[in-house]
């Protein structure tokens, strides 16, 4: 088992450097939101690369601090971290960071989950306005691949 009075140092960054990125994801999910509510694509655009760029910094944080539970010998996640946090940590030390770092990833989470359900509530009216628009009736898999290599789902607005 390597030095884990060592890792605090490390460890504690990571942590921080987490809680700052899940601020910043929590303010895209909130615009993609916005976004989703509005039917505005141009600010959908933005905020889906603005997310996507968002979640590859958050993995750097959460990849080093799951090297070093592993240094240590402890599981990954949070349940590793928080057993880090309980035997290498005073109880005030990180207590706050580590709560409000556990409460930032559940809103987040829920934000992302909400958001999810708006996409697909637009993609479903979507497809129905292809129905309409084409007088078929409309498919599940509009955007989705279709074994023939379509992804418009077989719907074609220049050929109403």
């Amino acid at each position: 088992m390597h030095d884990a009075d060592a890792l605090k140092a490390p460890f504690r960054a990571t942590l921080e450097a987490s809680l700052a990125e899940l601020r910043v994801l929590r303010d895209i999910l909130l615009e993609e939101q916005r976004a989703l509510g509005t039917g505005d694509t141009a600010l959908l655009e933005q905020a889906v690369r603005q997310k996507n760029d968002c979640l590859a910094q958050l993995e750097h944080s959460v990849r080093a601090r799951e090297q070093m539970l592993q240094q240590v010998g402890l599981p990954g996640g949070l349940g590793g971290a928080e057993r880090f946090v309980s035997l290498h940590f005073a109880p005030d030390e990180l207590a706050e960071t580590w709560h409000e770092l556990l409460s930032l990833s559940r809103e987040v989470a829920e934000l992302n989950d909400h958001n999810g359900k708006l996409a697909l509530a637009g993609e479903r009216h979507a497809r129905e306005a292809l129905g309409i628009l084409t007088g078929r009736p409309a498919s599940p898999d509009t955007y989705s691949p279709r074994p023939g290599g379509s992804v418009a789902g077989g719907h074609s607005l220049g050929k109403c």
